[in-house]
């Protein structure tokens, strides 16, 4: 493209989004995407399953172009159910986590417990800070010292906040805050954010993650069968909406061995063991094997 400008030509170039260019015709609603360094083209599923003392279930399950973002899935979900019975809590990947979400689901009387880390480790002291509701201006620091003046950065999603220097030149946590000592006040940068994912730090220090964490194998389970059995990675049709109903036909034959596991284990329960025996293909799956081939 070319733009007339005084004295000549002038070229602008064009900015395309390279998640969504067309990059197979015969499925234009396919996304790209890089993602634990691989790439990968098409879309992305996420499964909710229940989990009782004896079985567990799928029970809820969406699909979106793989541009969606994993924290997306959670809000959703989270926006569509109801307050849930005392003690229950869910445990996710940590890509699920977030200040925003462990509150969302606090107001559904659950408990957000993501099992693993990701991305870069703030400091515990941030833990303490405190945010206004909506998570946009800093209210008072480690020292329960209380800013001057504070003003939201929304380019970088920060709280930019003034303290006095007499605040902080004697505090105890003057090196591990770092911040800025300028003439007159102390410039402190902080995000929400960093005090969710300082708080997700202590707590996963707890006796009581550690019960939690025990989850953790359930949460890779799931995706792993779904590729190793029911082959979820290859869908033999195109198009958002006919992949979606495989990837459905896939969800529901994994339920139905579940329901059969769990159907002969009360009627053999010495001999029939729901963790060691690979399930017996499904109606459903061969169905959707067989018309790939």
């Amino acid at each position: 493209m070319m733009m007339v400008a005084q004295g000549g030509f002038d070229k602008k170039e064009e900015v395309e989004n390279p998640s969504e260019v067309l990059l197979n015709p015969s499925d234009p609603e396919a996304t790209f995407r890089y993602k634990a360094g691989g790439r990968h083209l098409g879309y992305v599923g996420n499964v909710v399953e229940a989990v009782g003392e004896k079985s567990s279930l799928v029970i809820v399950y969406d699909y979106q172009q793989n541009t969606y973002a994993d924290n997306q899935f959670m809000k959703d979900y989270l926006n569509e159910k109801k307050d849930f019975s005392d003690g229950s809590f869910i445990v996710a990947d940590g890509a699920y986590s977030g200040e925003e979400n462990s509150r969302l689901a606090s107001e559904h009387n659950l408990k957000l417990v993501t099992t693993n880390f990701t991305g870069r480790k703030p400091d515990e002291i941030y833990a303490d800070f405190v945010f206004t509701d909506d998570g946009k201006y800093l209210i008072k620091c480690k020292n329960n010292r209380v800013p001057e003046d504070c003003i939201y950065d929304p380019g970088n999603e920060r709280s930019v906040a003034y303290f006095r220097i007499s605040d902080c030149e004697g505090c105890p946590y003057k090196e591990r805050c770092q911040s800025r000592f300028l003439k007159t006040r102390v410039r402190k940068e902080v995000s929400w954010k960093s005090v969710g994912r300082a708080k997700q730090l202590q707590y996963m220090q707890t006796e009581e993650f550690s019960e939690y964490a025990k989850f953790r194998n359930g949460v890779e389970a799931i995706p792993s069968l779904l590729r190793r059995r029911y082959h979820v990675d290859k869908i033999p049709v195109h198009g958002k909406k006919r992949t979606r109903l495989f990837f459905g036909f896939k969800i529901a034959a994994l339920d139905f061995q579940k329901l059969l596991d769990y159907k002969k284990a009360l009627y053999f329960p010495k001999s029939w063991s729901i963790e060691s025996r690979r399930p017996a293909r499904s109606p459903i799956s061969f169905v959707a094997e067989r018309n790939r081939l």
